[in-house]
């Protein structure tokens, strides 16, 4: 099976922000200075791109991606479920792609952490409902 990525995302250093070639301002953030990282995730649908920006004080976070599900209310009660014990970052939402059915989701949650194993063994108990669910960490981008 083909992965979809619905989106990129990647976290950056505020004091790196000034290499991007768009000028964002991020003065609207309520304590940027407490945050010492962003989380950049980019949508691309078709002509446009939609980014979104979070501040971070962790450099490293938890993507997870279910795909291949008949969608059903049962079966977002689940996700709901056990995603409620983890702080949701960004979500794609529910995504249709070549009738496959997609759903993202960003965790302020990193490999390392604590939580993490308790993410697995509850997807764990999930997985047979979904044809795969990946799950990746993302972290600090180098800079160039």
């Amino acid at each position: 099976m083909k992965v979809y990525n619905l989106t990129k995302a990647h976290i950056q250093q505020i004091d790196n922000i000034s290499k991007n070639v768009l000028r964002i301002s991020l003065l609207e953030i309520k304590n940027i200075e407490t945050y010492p990282y962003i989380l950049i995730v980019q949508s691309t649908i078709e002509n446009s791109i939609k980014l979104s920006i979070y501040p971070l004080k962790n450099k490293k976070i938890t993507k997870v991606t279910f795909s291949g599900f008949d969608f059903s209310n049962e079966i977002v009660d689940d996700i709901s479920k056990i995603l409620q014990n983890f702080q949701v970052i960004h979500t794609s939402g529910a995504l249709i792609i070549k009738k496959q059915l997609f759903y993202e989701c960003y965790l302020n949650l990193s490999l390392d952490d604590v939580k993490f194993e308790e993410l697995k063994a509850s997807l764990d108990k999930i997985k047979n409902i979904f044809k795969e669910i990946i799950i990746e960490e993302i972290g600090l981008k180098k800079s160039k």
